[in-house]
This record gives C-alpha cells, structure tokens and sequence, in this order.
C-alpha cells in the first residue's frame, strides 16, 4: 500500500523523508548554492544525495562558478516518488499501487517543470540516478531538456590534469528497466574521464550489480585502486557500505574528481 504520509510529506516539505531542513542546510546553508533564480539550468539534487554525498555538491559549485555556469537549485524541488512509491510497488508486485505511484509522480515533476520553466530555464539537470528513470516517461511534458549532471560537466570541462589511478563504476541500472525502456545514456561520463590527461581509468564491468551480493563480492575482487569513482547515486551508497571494511578505499563521485583535475600540480 502506498504510505500516504509520505505522499503527505512530498507535497508539503517536496522530500518524503523528513522536513527537508537538511538538505536546505547543506546546499544552502552551508554550501553556498543558488537557489529559486533565473538561470539557464535547474539543478535537481534529489531528496537524499545533499545530506549522504555533500562533497560532490561542494565540487560541483566550484566547478559552476569556475566555468560561469547560469545554474539554480529550487528550495522546494520535489521528490520524482521512486523511493518511496514506486520501488516498493514494483517490488510488492501491487499493480494497483504501481499505477496510483506513477500518477503520483507525474505530478510532482509537473510541480518541479513549472518552477523551472518560471525561472526562465533551459534544461533541468538530475544529479540522482534514482531520479532520472522517471523523468525519462515525462519529457513529453515539458519544453524543457532534461539531461544528466554528466552531460552538463561534459559541456564544460575542456579538459583537466590529475596524476593517479582510480576505478570507474557506472553502474547498471537494472531497476531502469522496471520503470523506463529508455537507457541512460552513459557516454557523457566517459568523455569527461578520457579528458584528464595523466589519469588512469580501471573501467569496471558495468553487468555487475552492486545490490546483489554474488556482483558485489566480484566487483570487489576486480578493483585495482585505492579510489573507485561512479555516476550513480544509488551504487555510490551501496559500495560505501560493502567497502567500509577496506581500508584506505576512497568513493568518489565523478564531479569530485572533474574539480579535482582542473587544480594546479603541487610543485
């Protein structure tokens, strides 16, 4: 059954979670970001990455205002409803509540579509992963383009330097499939990874799931780094919790490592 109080809490606080004052504070607050004014992209950071993954949003400022980027987060984005209505849907088998979660979600992003298009944007851009299969069912309904947090870096970044070696997980997103037939498009991540010279990429087998236990041990096995870098948001926690116990492993994503590349070489 789908929880009506977190429909509750989408349409009051536009997270399901909580009040959404954390995400506020770390965007806002404590980040600095742009937030309800005009600009050419709407960012959407989803309900849960600004509190779990604050540095990527730290990098990925810094890299806005190092390109000149007319960007803005909303104060009152809208969650798209997979987390909390769609996946447990789909996973309960419930067609009656899968059909009333996708007529949910089509209201909420209609919700974040209108602030966008009255801030005078050109593009929405989706830093969540989580977040992006259910725009891709609603593109329709906006003039709007939607495009990945990726593909807006890619139009960008020139170009950077970083000496190291790291391992690159895109991800596979198989829960996609449940939601869209569209596939993420994925290139726009490996264009921005062959523009660092001096680093060298470990590209991971994407057919791995880092959510079924078998995947994850031989993702493990196959790492050749200390530093293991992904797009997705979703793996990014999973491998958080199944590296915790190896030591010295860092977990990047791939903004963090964009901004890390355009700094100067220590002398």
């Amino acid at each position: 059954m789908v929880n009506e109080q977190w429909v509750e809490n989408i349409r009051t606080y536009g997270v399901y979670h909580n009040t959404g004052a954390g995400r506020a504070r770390v965007l806002f607050e404590e980040l600095g970001l742009v937030k309800d004014q005009k600009a050419e992209y709407i960012i959407l950071s989803g309900c849960l990455p600004p509190e779990g993954i604050p540095r990527a949003f730290r990098a990925l400022k810094n890299l806005f205002d190092r390109y000149r980027v007319s960007y803005s987060f909303l104060s009152k984005e809208y969650c798209c409803g997979w987390m909390p209505l769609g996946q447990p849907a789909v996973m309960a088998k419930n067609e009656v509540d899968i059909a009333r979660s996708k007529e949910l979600s089509e209201g909420l992003l209609q919700e974040n579509f209108k602030q966008a298009e009255a801030l005078g944007a050109k593009a929405i851009v989706l830093f969540c992963a989580a977040c992006e299969p259910t725009y891709s069912n609603y593109k329709s309904a906006t003039k709007l383009e939607i495009i990945s947090c990726s593909e807006l870096l890619d139009r960008f970044f020139q170009g950077g330097k970083l000496q190291g070696e790291v391992d690159y997980y895109a991800g596979c997103y198989r829960f996609r499939r449940r939601i869209t037939s569209t596939t993420l498009d994925v290139e726009p991540a490996l264009r921005i990874l062959g523009k660092i010279k001096g680093l060298k990429v470990n590209y991971l087998d994407n057919n791995f799931c880092c959510y079924v236990p078998p995947h994850l041990e031989s993702l493990k096995n196959t790492l050749k780094t200390d530093t293991v870098v992904t797009i997705c948001t979703g793996c990014y926690h999973s491998l958080q919790r199944a590296l915790g116990d190896k030591m010295g492993t860092r977990l990047k994503m791939l903004p963090e490592v964009v901004w890390e590349s355009v700094q100067p070489f220590p002398s």
